[in-house]
Formats: structure tokens, C-alpha cells, sequence
């Protein structure tokens, strides 16, 4: 009896190191975390798009488990051929290059609007310019802007204020980051571009004569991607979007945070970093731009856009509004987009 009991009280010990060994190997032996998905985001120098960069730099990125690359560019139109060749997952540019871009990749989506801008989109006249709308130069007024994108429609909202006539015009293909530089030289009389660039023009001596404050709701700002990304990397791509509205939401409750991590993660002068001029889109503006089906806001403008851009040439066939968003990616929302 005592050799058996001593047995059994082996096997017993036996048991529990076992059964501790088994313990131990559940807690230490999980399957690691899965890497991080890679996305890359190129965008225009442009304040409404810094949200990504303060979600990348605080990690609210890194929680939704996205590792985001983001690009600015000095030149919109190499930003939307590389997006077109499939150099970016996201970009973000004017929803009016979003329409255009649409020849190219018929598959782009609306992946959230970023902004509206409210005063930042500037025309500005040159300093050598005559004021007024009549040129020195005895010929047509040279107007700047990126061609085939919204700068067109923006200017000839000016161009119907002022009574300006299409033969009193001379359209130049100028990107905005080249705008200051064009008028200052004289290649331009008017050229559009926006912050930071208009105020490097300003100070440069050219003078604003036109702002999006003057055509309120005509230009958003949006975060393309497309449909074969949405196939791809669905989970991803929600968690950007839930990372950027977190950031959005984290800058408006501290404007100097915000402006301090962008400018530093940009390589900018802090002062450099402002919304002057441009209204920041929440998830609450985004559900009210996006929900309606045809007859939501968001897809009004589009259809704006692209009856502008069929009347000048720049686009043959115009998307179906209505297929370029999709409110369901939104955070919290339900299958018909509704929170």
C-alpha cells in the first residue's frame, strides 16, 4: 500500500507538470500578431489630408493594424498617373481629378471626403498685371491652373462674376505648386493654387482676386482608392478610415498638436501648417455627403463635375455617381450606410 500510494502520488505530480507544462505553452506559444498591412498614401500638399499623416505618427494607424507610407507630391498630375498605374493604394486629391481620373481607372472609389475648401483655393493675379480684368501685354489673359482637373471650374466661376469672355482667355497647363513661381516671372497673368502655395505667391506680391469662400460647397477634397484595393485589403482599409477619423477628431481638440506633429512628420515650418480657409469633413459630415444614393449630396457634385468635364472634352463616357462611394465602409454604419 505504501509503494502504491507513492505511485500514485507520482503519477499525480506527473500529471500536474503536465498540466502546467500545457498552461505555459498556451500562454507563451500564441501565434504572433499578423504584420501589418502596408498601405501607400499619396497626397497633395494640402492641409485637409494631414489627418493620415497625425494617425500614422500617433499610432492610430499602426492600432487598426495598417502600416501607412504617405508620399506628398509636388506635382498633381504625376500623383494621379502613378495612382492610375497602381504606384498608391489611396490618394488624395480633389474630388474634381477624382471625376477625370475616372477615363483611366473606372474601378476608383471615394474612399472618405477629407474637406471642403472654404477660402484655401486661391486665383491669384500677377504682380506685373494690370488690376482688373483687362491685360497689359495687348493680348488674351494667360490663366494657370492643372488642366483637365476642378481649377478650370473654379476659375470660370470667376470668369461669369466678372463677365470675362472665353476669347479674352488663354488657358496654360501650370501645376499649383508652380503657380508662384509663374506669376512672379510673368508666363501667367492668373493662376490658381492653394495653401501653402497662395501665400508664397502673396508674398511673392501677387494678389488674391478669387477664393473657394466664393463658391462654397464646389470643391471637396477625398481620399480615392478602388475597388480592386476594397477586394484586396477590405479590413485595412476600414481601419484607415477609422484611424483617420480618430485623428481628425484628436486635431480639432488640440489644433496646436496637430499642426506641431504634421509639420514635423512633413518637414514644414509649424507656421506653414494651417485649416485657415479649409473645413475639415467628420465621420457625421461624411455620412450626410454619402447617404442618399443618387441623390446624395456627394453624388450631386460628382454629377456637376462630370457634365462640366463632358461639355469641355475632358471626359467621353461620365461615371455613374452614384457607383464612385460607398457609405457602408463608413465606421458604425449599417449595409445601406445608415449609423
Amino acid at each position: 500500500a505504501m509503494g502504491m500510494a507513492r505511485v500514485s502520488q507520482g503519477r499525480a505530480g506527473w500529471r500536474a507538470g503536465a498540466l502546467a507544462l500545457v498552461v505555459a505553452c498556451l500562454a507563451g506559444c500564441r501565434e504572433p500578431p499578423p504584420a501589418p498591412v502596408p498601405l501607400r498614401l499619396g497626397m497633395d500638399l494640402w492641409a485637409g489630408y494631414f489627418p493620415a499623416v497625425i494617425a500614422e505618427q500617433r499610432g492610430l494607424m499602426a492600432a487598426e493594424g495598417v502600416a501607412l507610407d504617405v508620399v506628398p507630391a509636388a506635382d498633381t498630375n504625376a500623383l494621379i498617373a502613378e495612382f492610375a498605374a497602381g504606384r498608391y493604394d489611396l490618394i488624395g486629391v480633389s474630388l474634381g481629378d477624382a471625376i477625370t481620373l475616372s477615363r483611366s481607372r473606372p474601378d476608383v472609389v471615394v474612399l472618405l471626403v477629407a474637406d471642403e475648401s472654404a477660402g484655401g483655393d486661391q486665383l491669384l493675379r500677377a504682380p506685373q498685371a494690370a488690376a482688373g480684368t483687362t491685360p497689359t501685354h495687348g493680348g488674351p489673359m494667360r490663366f494657370g491652373t492643372n488642366l483637365g482637373g476642378f481649377g478650370e471650374l473654379f476659375i470660370r466661376a470667376w470668369h461669369d462674376r466678372e463677365g470675362i469672355r472665353p476669347e479674352q482667355v488663354v488657358w496654360m497647363d501650370v501645376d499649383a505648386s508652380v503657380v508662384p513661381a509663374a506669376l512672379a516671372d510673368g508666363r501667367i497673368d492668373y493662376g490658381h493654387t492653394w495653401q501653402p502655395y497662395a501665400g508664397q505667391a502673396a508674398a511673392a506680391g501677387a494678389t488674391p482676386v478669387f477664393t473657394s469662400a466664393d463658391t462654397p460647397g464646389l470643391i471637396l477634397d477625398v481620399v480615392l482608392t478602388t475597388r480592386s484595393a476594397l477586394q484586396r485589403e477590405p479590413e485595412a482599409l476600414r481601419g484607415f478610415v477609422r484611424a483617420w477619423f480618430a485623428a481628425e477628431q484628436q486635431w480639432r481638440d488640440d489644433p496646436a498638436a496637430g499642426h506641431a506633429i504634421a509639420a514635423g512628420a512633413l518637414g514644414l515650418d509649424v507656421a506653414a501648417v494651417s485649416l485657415d480657409g479649409i473645413r475639415l469633413y467628420s465621420l457625421a459630415d461624411n455620412r450626410h455627403a454619402m447617404t442618399g444614393g443618387a441623390d446624395a449630396p456627394l453624388a450631386s457634385l460628382i454629377d456637376r463635375y462630370a457634365d462640366f468635364f463632358v461639355r469641355n472634352g475632358s471626359l467621353s463616357t461620365p461615371p455613374t455617381a452614384a457607383a464612385m462611394f460607398d457609405p457602408t465602409l463608413l465606421p458604425g454604419a449599417d449595409a445601406e450606410g445608415r449609423p
